[in-house]
């Protein structure tokens, strides 16, 4: 009987292990799949290898090294790094045979480690074969990583596609962005009615979509088929608050606090607390004390909004009764091609000043993307400039910018 018990107990243990890896898999597919697709749309490396490599490499955002230094490849400092690091026993052994600590890549975000692992994978010349693939081709990616030597298990390209496959990751290599689309069952207006799409992203690491014109948290609490209730809480929300087109809607609780490297806010003439907790994705009760203010109160311009630790005072206060126009939230992402694009110069009577050829020397960290995005220009226009015609650059060499 004893022995049935033990049996019967392993078993469960495993099987809510089990559970719980699933779940939290199932969480990190939800909170970077934005980021995975936005990436895959501008560098051709599918979001689903994407994924699998950042629930493999990370643990699906609980390792250590995620955690503590949101490296979510598991990529190392290498030669050229300049950035910030965090040592981790991992691979390396010194003269000696002995384990020794690993120098790996530091990053400000989750989203900062997506955008550097496509990075280096364009910049690395033993990557380069594998932008022939399509996009939708998981499986020769996954050989091809492994052939390349991006990591030592043998197993790693069979270990990505059965996450690939396990998860149905494959879908998203297929996506533009994540939106949903809704389309009214019974429209009161027929001819007129068209579907609406909003955007799903992630915010303080809490999903969320951005808001169409029009739209009522009545409404977006049957979209989403979440309990009205729960959404308003969500938004530290009233059934009446208006909506303006790309307000943030959390589709889960908001954090207690800024989980990014960003201190505090300075607050501007418009400010409000609301507007902060809806822009940093922090519960307003938790942000009113986390600077020692009563709730209900507004700061004043230019004091200091704490977003992860507790402010020593509480800031000097708005006058009762300022009139105050709340302006649309906004989230910081990395430009697209067509905002990287120089724009047309505009025609003048006169001739325009001949330009002079100008130069930008490659230093330790920098990559074509990074170097394009300085000079406000495009990778492959950069590279024409330059008769580049890989993703290979070399400290010190001298590239054309201008």
């Amino acid at each position: 009987m004893k022995k049935k018990i033990t049996g019967m107990g392993i078993f469960l243990c495993v099987f809510l292990y089990s559970c719980f890896a699933q779940s939290e898999r199932e969480t990190y597919i939800e909170l970077y799949k934005h980021i995975a697709i936005e990436e895959m749309n501008r560098s051709g490396i599918p979001a689903s290898i994407k994924l699998a490599q950042g629930i493999l490499e990370s643990a699906s955002g609980t390792s250590t090294l995620s955690t503590k230094a949101n490296n979510h490849f598991g990529i190392k400092c290498g030669g050229r790094w300049a950035g910030p690091t965090y040592y981790h026993f991992d691979d390396d052994y010194d003269r000696n045979g002995n384990l020794i600590k690993s120098c790996f890549r530091k990053y400000q975000s989750p989203e900062e480690s997506y955008v550097a692992h496509t990075e280096f994978l364009m910049s690395g010349a033993r990557y380069e074969f594998l932008f022939s693939y399509p996009k939708t081709d998981y499986k020769n990616w996954a050989r091809g990583l492994k052939k390349a030597g991006y990591a030592t298990n043998p197993q790693y390209a069979n270990l990505l596609i059965k996450i690939i496959e396990d998860s149905d990751l494959a879908r998203f290599d297929r996506m533009k962005e994540e939106v949903i689309v809704f389309e009214p069952e019974n429209p009161k207006h027929p001819d007129k009615v068209a579907s609406v799409t909003r955007r799903k992203s992630v915010n303080n690491q809490v999903k969320i979509i951005l808001a169409a014109a029009g739209d009522t948290y009545s409404e977006l609490s049957e979209i989403l088929d979440i309990p009205l209730k729960k959404l308003l809480k969500y938004n530290d929300a009233k059934a009446s608050q208006n909506i303006q087109q790309g307000d943030y809607i959390y589709m889960q609780p908001k954090r207690k606090k800024y989980r990014y490297k960003k201190e505090f806010h300075i607050v501007k003439k418009d400010d409000t607390m609301y507007h902060l907790s809806q822009k940093y994705g922090i519960k307003l009760k938790h942000l009113y004390k986390r600077n020692r203010m009563e709730e209900g109160t507004e700061p004043a311009a230019g004091q200091r909004i704490y977003l992860r630790k507790k402010a020593k005072t509480a800031p000097k206060l708005r006058p009762k009764g300022a009139s105050i126009t709340v302006p649309k939230p906004t989230r910081p992402k990395p430009p697209t091609e067509q905002e990287t694009r120089p724009t047309e110069p505009e025609t003048r009577p006169s001739p325009p000043p001949a330009e002079t050829t100008k130069f930008h020397v490659v230093k330790a960290g920098d990559t074509l993307y990074g170097i394009a995005r300085k000079y406000n220009m495009t990778v492959e226009a950069l590279k024409q400039l330059n008769g580049i015609t890989t993703n290979l650059i070399k400290i010190g060499q001298r590239l054309k910018v201008k």
